[in-house]
């Protein structure tokens, strides 16, 4: 699971939220940092907050920090939804309802093209 862990990058560089609010005071909200220093609270992210958050950091730190690093974790595989005929879904709503109604319609194609392949 993606998580922002903004307090985890704090506490490995010695800093606090404190710290950082007032570096950005002015820019983003202090509650905002408070409540994305919290971790798990944070469902959303404004951009142009995050934006001014790396650029304070990357002066407290004195190094290039990137927005990767305030995450941690991997997002979870998504799978797509398969279609009757063990394919995924298309953007086309007919070709959908083909593969539902029918799900051995790709087995018939690839038949009928076996059938009329032409040898040279």
């Amino acid at each position: 699971m993606l998580r922002f862990s903004l307090d985890q990058y704090l506490r490995d560089h010695g800093l606090t939220a404190y710290r950082l609010v007032k570096e950005t005071e002015g820019k983003v909200a202090r509650g905002s940092i408070f409540a994305m220093a919290r971790g798990d609270s944070v469902k959303r992210i404004d951009m142009e907050n995050l934006n001014h958050v790396v650029a304070a950091l990357s002066a407290l730190t004195g190094e290039q920090v990137s927005v990767t690093d305030l995450f941690t974790g991997r997002p979870e595989p998504v799978s797509l939804r398969q279609s009757a005929a063990g394919v995924p879904y298309t953007d086309d709503e007919e070709t959908n309802d083909v593969l539902n109604d029918h799900p051995d319609i790709l087995d018939r194609f690839e038949k009928f093209k076996s059938r009329n392949r032409v040898t040279t």
